[in-house]
């Protein structure tokens, strides 16, 4: 019996296509801290339309990743911090979840996606010039609750923690695993979700384990390119990361 017939994948093409997306996602993830969302389902559904079976699919495909992040770097993460964000976050996502069918979704998407682009243009060419911080703890109950309810309602809560982290100036390192270990925490809250939803299935499972050398593969070389890439450089790359984010929310909603 072909294995494949056991998993979500129709075909052999498909497989190796859907690996390739996976293996640039969670590279992309692993450099950088953050964009594989972005790159895996836009990629996902450019390719293949509905891509619904394919989300739960991908969640469980960045769990190693943020799992190995955040325990390589486990010194560098702020756990009163992390665990005041998550305070928030999962509340947000409940809300988001309730919201899902009432809220204006491509109103409040360009909004964001305006915001986004509007602030990754700052870090790009003013950010040397004149500067603001968000040291104060007052901004983490705002910026965690906005994460979490475009999560629960959009399943996009990364452009509100980036900008969060990128203002406080910190180092490639502290920063990358700043937000891993918050998807860790937010990638578990919601497999449990979708177990409890029944959303994993067998092909799934199946499927997963097929695409995991795909994601663990990312990971490695994501690892080793994160090591070699000088601080200003990394700077950069999340700015235009931020900014491709934006701007393909706006192009995706208008």
């Amino acid at each position: 019996m072909d294995i494949l017939s056991q998993t979500i994948f129709q075909g052999w093409g498909q497989y190796v296509l859907v690996g390739a997306i996976v293996f640039l996602g969670q590279f992309i993830y692993t450099a950088i801290g953050f964009g594989s969302g972005m790159v895996t389902v836009s990629l996902l559904a450019l390719f293949f339309g509905n891509i619904d079976v394919f989300v739960p699919f991908f969640l469980l495909l960045c769990l190693p990743t943020e799992l190995t992040i955040s325990f390589k770097d486990r010194e560098y993460i702020n756990f009163h911090r992390t665990g005041k964000f998550l305070l928030f976050i999962f509340p947000g996502l409940i809300v988001g979840a309730i919201l899902l069918k009432s809220v204006p979704a491509r109103s409040l998407l360009v909004w964001l996606g305006a915001i986004v682009a509007i602030l990754a243009v700052y870090y790009l060419f003013f950010e040397e010039k004149t500067t603001f911080t968000l040291k104060n703890p007052v901004w983490i109950p705002f910026f965690g609750a906005i994460s979490g309810i475009f999560g629960g309602v959009y399943g996009i809560s990364g452009p509100p923690l980036i900008v969060y982290f990128k203002a406080l100036k910190m180092g490639k390192t502290s920063f990358r695993v700043a937000l891993l270990s918050i998807f860790l925490a937010m990638s578990i809250f919601r497999t449990g979700v979708y177990v409890t939803v029944h959303l994993y299935t067998p092909p799934i499972f199946t499927s997963t384990i097929l695409a995991l050398p795909f994601a663990l593969l990312g990971t490695l070389t994501g690892i080793r390119a994160h090591n070699h890439i000088p601080e200003p450089v990394f700077k950069k790359l999340t700015s235009i990361v931020l900014l491709v984010s934006g701007v393909l929310l706006l192009w995706k909603n208008l």
